[in-house]
């Protein structure tokens, strides 16, 4: 697939912008807190995220996210991720559904006692029953940066999302197919979340070139997108914690850098 600017019209390469904040993966060890009250797999999760509902609609999502280390260990009674959701907070039948909003998420997921992350994708869709439904992929890679794409697909039957997770070197490639879900996203949001009381940890890590698909996914294959050129409203629950390295407005920024690490 291309991914075009849909102001210039060039084709934009993936970039690792402020690279020099790799040094953390050998320099900071993971965060532990004895205890934390986010809830439980279900319910009452904590979160530090980036939200922007600014638009009328956004028809897709791209995320490139720092692969760090995260574990979750037995008795964590939950789980941690890092992840991007396409959501969408005010369509009848998603703020009728047992979720009260439909999204569609992807990202990397380590859960309780299962050691090293996995990649993973999730929609939540506006329907009584299958509302949501969770796809654990392959374990994460390590130390690279991964990219996180989430689009509308308009070229056949109304209501498909795409996903795709995939590196640089293309070398780990998932794609998956949200169906029966006619949300109307109007939400982005990327971002950690924690759910569990106790002993999850999360290295820092970085979400970069965040950008919104102004079309839905057509016969030309094209993820045509903007940058995020603001900050949105953003949540640090300390934990997890959250804020922007670089802020979307600066120019050349290329939707700015958002971090996170988790728990101390």
């Amino acid at each position: 697939m291309t991914i075009r600017n849909a102001k210039s019209g060039r084709i934009t390469r993936l970039w690792h912008a402020a690279a020099i904040f790799l040094f953390l993966l050998w320099t900071v060890k993971p965060l532990h807190a004895s205890n934390y009250s986010c809830g439980n797999p279900s319910v009452g999760h904590c979160y530090a995220d980036a939200v922007w509902q600014e638009k009328p609609q956004y028809f897709g999502a791209f995320s490139s996210i720092l692969q760090i280390g995260m574990n979750c260990p037995g008795n964590c009674g939950g789980f941690i991720n890092n992840e991007m959701w396409l959501s969408d907070y005010q369509s009848r039948d998603c703020v009728s559904n047992a979720f009260q909003a439909c999204w569609v998420e992807a990202g990397y997921h380590a859960f309780s006692g299962e050691g090293n992350p996995y990649y993973f994708w999730a929609d939540s869709r506006p329907l009584t029953s299958n509302t949501y439904n969770n796809h654990f992929l392959n374990q994460a890679d390590a130390a690279d940066f991964t990219h996180f794409m989430i689009i509308q697909d308009a070229r056949g039957a109304a209501g498909t999302y795409q996903v795709w997770i995939y590196n640089d070197s293309q070398s780990v490639l998932f794609n998956g197919t949200s169906t029966s879900n006619t949300m109307s996203a109007n939400a982005v949001i990327i971002g950690t979340e924690l759910a569990g009381t106790t002993g999850a940890s999360a290295l820092p890590s970085q979400f970069q070139m965040n950008i919104w698909a102004v079309k839905p996914l057509g016969s030309d294959y094209t993820f045509w997108y903007n940058t995020q050129v603001d900050k949105g409203s953003d949540t640090s629950q300390s934990p997890p914690t959250g804020s922007w390295l670089i802020d979307p407005s600066l120019s050349g920024s290329n939707g700015g850098i958002f971090t996170t690490n988790c728990c101390g």
